[in-house]
Formats: C-alpha cells, structure tokens, sequence
C-alpha cells in the first residue's frame, strides 16, 4: 500500500469515527441520556493531538520547557476540465519538531531553540498536466525529500520590544506573510510564491543561514529587518541536510515595517505590512534573446503592501468574524518574473452555529509577467513569426470551506479556476478540484 492510499484510509476513518460519535451523541441528547456516551473517544475528539498527552508525559515535557510538535499535510487535486491535459495529482508532507524554552530549561531568561525536520512526497498538478506557473498545492516542492526545515535560535530583549532570530531558517516565515494566507491550498496565496520566485528569499521547508532583527516601537507599530543566504542548490533533492554555502549567489536583505491596530469600538483587528528586498546575486537578465546568450544583471529587487483587516466580529475579543485581505506587489522587470502581483479575498471564520472553527475562504490573485521578458519574446516572434509564445498573465481564483472536525483534524475541499495558465492564450482555462486534509499529532 502506497503512503498516499494509507493517509487517505486513515483520513476515512477518522472522518467516519467523527460521524459516529456525532451521531452517538445525538441520539443520546434525544433521549435525554448524558451528552457523551463514550467519554474516552469524546475525550480524544476534543483534545488537541490526535496522539493526545501520552497519560501526561507530554504536559510534564512542556512543564520543563520542551514542546514537542508533529503534524500531516495531504493535499490532492484534480483538473476534470482546462489545462495542457486533465489528470490528478497527490502530495504530502509530515513534519516534526520541538521548541525548547531555553529559560526553564537552563535559566536563560526569554530563549527559545527551534528544530524542525519535514518530509515531503508526490506529485504537482500544475507542472504535470495544467502548466500554470502557480502551483494549485501549496506543499509541492523544496526537492520532495527528508530535510532539516529549521535550526533556529530566538532571544527576546529590552522587555520583549526587541526580538532576535538567527540560524537556519527562512526568510519568508518572518516577512510578507500572515497566518490568513494558509487558509488557501493555492500556492500564490499560502506560500506568497510570487514574490518568493521574484527574489532569493528562502521558503519553509528549504532553509538556509540567516538571521533577522525585529523592534517594537509602540504596542501597533514594528520594524524588522534581516539577512539571509541565497543559495539556488538548496531546494535540489540531494540536499536536505546540506549546510554548506557552496553554490550561494549572495545574500538577500529584506525590510518590513508594520501597523497592528485594533480598530473601532469592536477592537477589529488589523495587519499592515510595507516591505522591500534587495538581493545581491548575479542574475539572468530577462530581456536576453530568446534560446541565445544569456546576460546577467546583478541583484534583484521589489517592494510590497499586505493588509489583512476584521471588517465584522461576531463578538469582542473574538476570531469569530469576516475578515478582508490584500496584496500589490512590484518587483524589477529585467530579472523578476512577474512583475505586478496583485490579491483580494474573504476570509469568514465562524460558519454556522457551534461551527467556530470552521472557515470559508474566496480569493483572486493576479500575475503579470515582466515587460522585459514580454519585449523579448516579441523580439523572438519578429524574427520567426509563431516561435515563441507571448505570456501575459495568469490568474486564479480559490473558494473553499474548512471544516476543523476535531482540534487536530481538518478537511478543507476548495475549487478553484487558472485563468491563462502560464500567461498564455495557448492552455485553456483549467477547473481545478481540491481536498487538504490536516492532522495534528
């Protein structure tokens, strides 16, 4: 039995025994008979692991300063209309890992070490049979392999105002991101991949040597900055665990100002990130002839503007609402792919009632490719009417609802539609069908 069809057994079951305790539970409240018949299972469906707490050994760990973490992500796909061809696609990955409060543990007040390993296997929908260039699953990728994901060291100064984290880790956990984002399975909205192809910054799982400044200058307002590695050959299969810097073509320094407001008697809660990047690597010029020499230009760079804002609250000091979201992105068009990047959705978490968890998520995100490579393929076509294709841009759309069953478990079913895949008028329009299933161990 293949690990995927395994996962997908397990996601069965687990489903099946959430319907039969619901049931159970039903019928038992009908009949006027305690709410849990079995108080074992309701136990484990409530808690927060599906491993649960190892009859406290996990508690005590955290007592002591040692978080233990584990979780699974599967994610299918399936394209029944649209693309280069129609076909399905799985992949998954698990990772594991452990926080150490360095401060219970040997006294060092506000400390923490971060470790994490991730293992990732299956295949792309989008590479294998819709071609677009924004993957329609966002955990595809980084070699698919056993790697070291995290070893990071985190210091807290100047009475929490000032964060320091330094180590192997990623540029894009810490700059233009937000937790909203993951509430989709496309790559352009989880993974921000469209500022990530246009610059050197490193995404989970593939990290590398870096570290980052952060600085609180009022309860809303924040600063950071940071420096990191760019190394092209530390996403190859071959290199999970390479921890050298051969192969790195300079550094990427990001910047990132940000304002948390709570707004409104309600205390809606607000995101604003403005950032930029530099990255000092020689790249290739993208107005370089079509299939001829190619130039480089040295270094890279872009700017750009995130908002997340609770427009509606089912009640104070609730996550309980709707929340609207935002991006625009720029980046130089002679070495960045795409050069305009633009995104809008809705995020409601709360769907029905007793339903807290749960979320509905409706987003659009728009990629323009870079005039300079546009130039360059006209340039091509001038010369041989027909030889290349001229792209343009690609858009896609996701709506999906996520239903958190139990605390560890979540099946999130999305559709979503790739408008122009590869920014060319030559794929058509692809209908994409999704499933994410999470576990918490």
């Amino acid at each position: 039995m293949s690990a995927g069809s395994l996962i997908r057994g397990v996601a069965v079951a687990l489903w099946c025994a959430f319907l039969g305790a619901t049931t159970l539970q039903s019928r038992s409240a009908r009949a006027d008979e305690p709410a849990a018949t079995n108080p074992g299972l309701s136990s484990w469906l409530q808690g927060k692991y599906m491993t649960g707490d190892w009859n406290g050994t996990r508690s005590d760990l955290e007592a002591k300063g040692i978080t233990l973490r584990a979780h699974h992500i599967a994610e299918s796909a399936a394209n029944p209309i649209g693309g280069l061809t129609q076909g399905a696609a799985y992949t998954e990955q698990v990772d594991a890992g452990a926080d150490f409060d360095l401060e219970k543990l040997i006294g060092w007040p506000k400390a923490k070490l971060h470790v994490t390993f991730t293992q990732r296997a299956g295949q792309s929908l989008a590479a294998n049979t819709i071609g677009s260039f924004i993957s329609v699953q966002e955990i595809y990728g980084a070699g698919q392999n056993v790697r070291l994901a995290e070893l990071s060291y985190e210091q807290l100064l100047l009475e929490d105002r000032l964060r320091i984290k330094l180590g192997w880790l990623h540029a894009s956990d810490d700059f233009a991101t937000s937790p909203i984002y993951c509430y989709f399975q496309n790559n352009g909205f989880c993974g921000q991949i469209a500022i990530v192809v246009n610059s050197g910054f490193t995404i989970y799982p593939t990290g590398s040597w870096g570290g980052m400044v952060k600085v609180n200058l009022s309860d809303e307002v924040y600063f950071q900055t940071g420096v990191y590695e760019v190394n092209p050959t530390l996403a190859a299969p071959a290199n999970g665990f390479k921890l050298g810097i051969s192969g790195a073509t300079g550094v990427i320094m990001p910047a990132q100002l940000g304002w948390q407001p709570r707004l409104g008697a309600a205390g809606l809660k607000g995101h604003y990130r403005l950032g930029g990047y530099y990255d000092t690597s020689d790249v290739s010029y993208l107005g370089s002839p079509v299939g001829g020499p190619q130039a480089l230009a040295h270094g890279r760079w872009g700017f750009y503007a995130q908002a997340d804002q609770m427009i509606y609250s089912a009640a104070p000091g609730t996550d309980r609402g709707l929340t609207a979201f935002g991006v625009i992105a720029y980046a130089a068009p002679d070495t960045a792919m795409l050069e305009y990047i633009g995104q809008l959705g809705l995020l409601l978490k709360g769907t029905f009632a007793d339903r807290d968890d749960d979320s509905i998520g409706l987003a659009i995100s728009y990629s323009k490719v870079s005039r300079t490579l546009v130039g360059a393929q006209n340039a091509a076509n001038a010369v041989a009417p027909g030889s290349v294709s001229v792209q343009s841009a690609e858009t896609t759309i996701e709506l999906n609802y996520r239903a958190q069953l139990t605390p560890w478990f979540s099946l999130m079913p999305n559709v979503q539609y790739v408008i122009r895949p590869n920014g060319v008028t030559t794929i058509p329009n692809a209908l994409v069908l999704g499933l994410q299933v999470k576990l918490t161990f």
